[in-house]
């Protein structure tokens, strides 16, 4: 059980400073690219406020839990709390949003918050995979950081707008992944523009941050720039440059 030669195993930890950019789209989109393209991969939603993922794939739980015990999860008696990872179009998959119907909240202060990601990671039934990607909650803490070192090789793709509070928020989730020497493979700039399905016009849909206030300039390579998408799917050929990153921490 749990994650397999887990001080070896890639895991790319999909983030952002800041809420509302995408970011469980995109996760979801790089995992399922990497599931095509052959990958035994794994998705954790580790978003516990508010787990997405699960609805983005399809899967629904409308009985509502009475209550979610982690102590009991947490000795490893698995006696039906235990989480099982389910498999999407290949791709394994866990998730709080499991534990729960899809209306419910989940209101846990930060350690139990922790706790509950070093479970998904660690005590979920991964079989044989060989990356595992990791949709953040929106900012990054040095505990959350600790609890994904721990169970693999850790790289990251940030998340923003073109907004300059997207690349402000995320500029600070840089510095606390820089402070703990979590590599960055580079970013992704979302929801930039809107392209017209009529004319192909594009229309800009922000007000662009200035450029020395971005990531970009503080030397985060922008891999991609994705349009607005009213459907949320992500061409696979945007995420191209994406998975090349991805796949080469995965072969380092």
């Amino acid at each position: 059980m749990g994650v397999p030669g887990q001080e070896q195993l890639p895991i790319i930890a999909v983030a952002s400073g800041k809420g509302g950019v995408g970011k469980s789209s995109i996760a979801v989109a790089i995992g399922r690219e990497l599931a095509r393209s052959g990958y035994r991969a794994g998705l954790v939603d580790a978003d516990i406020a508010g787990p997405d993922v699960p609805r983005m794939l399809g899967l629904r739980r409308d009985v509502p839990a009475r209550s979610v015990t982690l102590a009991r999860w947490a000795r490893g008696d698995r006696g039906g709390s235990g989480l099982e990872a389910m498999e999407v179009d290949g791709l394994k998959v866990a998730s709080a949003g499991f534990l729960m119907a899809g209306g419910q909240g989940l209101a846990l202060g930060s350690d139990l918050s922790d706790l509950m990601l070093g479970r998904l990671l660690r005590e979920t039934d991964w079989g044989d995979i060989e990356v595992l990607v990791v949709d953040l909650p929106p900012g990054i803490s040095f505990t959350q950081q600790g609890v994904l070192s721990g169970a693999g090789r850790v790289a990251t793709i940030l998340v923003v707008t073109p907004a300059e509070v997207s690349h402000l928020d995320t500029g600070r989730a840089l510095s606390t992944l820089r402070e703990v020497r979590t590599p960055v493979l580079g970013g992704v700039e979302n929801m930039a523009y809107f392209r017209c399905p009529c004319c192909g016009e594009e229309t800009e849909l922000h007000a662009p941050a200035p450029d020395e206030r971005t990531i970009w300039a503080d030397g985060v390579e922008r891999l991609a720039r994705l349009p607005f998408r009213p459907d949320a799917v992500i061409d696979a050929a945007d995420l191209a440059p994406v998975l090349q990153a991805v796949a080469a921490h995965i072969a380092a």
